[in-house]
């Protein structure tokens, strides 16, 4: 609680609720382009800033499946 404050972003939901991360966001991207598409920075960014947000709210909260795909 006191410590860093994390998040992460996975392609794979089932597995990753598992371990119970703190913040969490999905995607239904392939393995391999968890942040997004090869060269596509738009869809990285927005994956990328999306995540980022989570870290300014207390945590353990809900995962946030974003619309990616």
């Amino acid at each position: 609680m006191a410590g860093i404050a994390t998040t992460l972003t996975s392609w794979n939901a089932g597995v990753t609720r598992l371990t119970m991360p703190p913040r969490a966001t999905f995607t239904r991207l392939s393995r391999g382009s968890t942040i997004g598409r090869p060269g596509d920075t738009a869809q990285q960014r927005r994956i990328l800033e999306a995540t980022l947000a989570l870290l300014a709210q207390d945590a353990p909260i809900d995962p946030v499946l974003l619309e990616e795909e």
